[in-house]
């Protein structure tokens, strides 16, 4: 969740943009709704208020904050409103799952804007049944998350194949690495199969960004890989519970776009890393 303030800063500054910059950025805007006032004046608000609360002159629930139960057990105990404001840079699979139980719950249309990291586009987003897409949005899978265990064993060991032993010992449970892996694949197979949202949503992201890393010079921890999830994407999967899609951050060749340039490493039209992890990974000496 590192540098939270930062990016706030920076998704405010996007959003402050004209709405006539953002329709530029796209070939095709026609296919996007055009901005909402009374929406923007809440998603400002809201990227303006850290934590969980009800935002009343807006009749909003603004939920700012990484996804943790202290958070997002909030939820349950307030009052009903409008819409449900997310912007959060993600927190635990597993977890997330429970948020997202709550929010079914609760039956107010989801609004996706600033960034929406990790979890929340893994589990919170194909988890809702009434999503609005802001033109702040910022949506990326974190890490390579459904890698099998060749290539997890080898990504950092040149290719290295994995022995019977090596095979075993993951099977088992112990490979603690693995078994956190197999366990956010698992929680993201049985939560799309629970929201009715094909698996592909997950597999074809993660298939993409694995291949783009694969191509890209330097590795580094498959937990470290973003990719962006793009309009196309959404309206496949997730077409029939979008009510309203403003043309949002999409890709790293749009003029303008991707606010994370500065803390960013790119290293293909929709995969990135963070700077200070290609650094770890002494990348940038390559």
């Amino acid at each position: 969740m590192r540098n939270m303030f930062h990016r706030t800063l920076v998704f405010l500054a996007w959003l402050l943009l004209p709405a006539t910059a953002a329709a530029q950025a796209q070939e095709s805007p026609s296919r996007y709704d055009e901005p909402d006032p009374l929406l923007d004046a809440a998603v400002e608000t809201c990227l303006e208020t850290e934590g969980v609360t009800v935002l009343s002159e807006h009749d909003s629930i603004c939920y700012n904050s990484a996804i943790y139960p202290e958070q997002f057990l909030k939820l349950a105990n307030l009052p009903e409103t409008r819409r449900i404001i997310i912007t959060s840079p993600g927190g635990n699979v597993a977890t997330a799952r429970m948020m997202s139980r709550i929010i079914d719950q609760r039956s107010e249309p989801v609004v996706i804007a600033g960034p929406c990291m990790s979890a929340c586009a893994m589990v919170i987003l194909p988890g809702a049944d009434q999503l609005y897409i802001h033109r702040s949005a910022h949506i990326a899978v974190h890490g390579i998350a459904m890698m099998g265990f060749k290539s997890w064993f080898g990504w950092l060991k040149q290719g290295a194949a994995p022995s019977q032993t090596d095979f075993m010992m993951a099977s088992l449970g112990y490979n603690l690495g693995y078994t956190t892996h197999k366990s956010g694949q698992d929680h993201m197979q049985g939560h799309l199969a629970g929201q009715h949202v094909d698996q592909a949503y997950i597999d074809l992201i993660s298939e993409r960004m694995e291949t783009e890393a694969e191509a890209h010079p330097c590795r580094v921890d498959p937990n470290n890989y973003w990719g962006m999830i793009d309009a196309e994407h959404l309206q496949r999967f997730l077409g029939g519970r979008i009510v309203h899609m403003e043309d949002f951050d999409q890709s790293w060749d749009e003029p303008g776009r991707t606010l994370y340039r500065d803390i960013t490493v790119p290293i293909a039209e929709q995969t990135y890393i963070f700077s200070e992890d290609y650094e770890d990974a002494d990348c940038a000496a390559d």
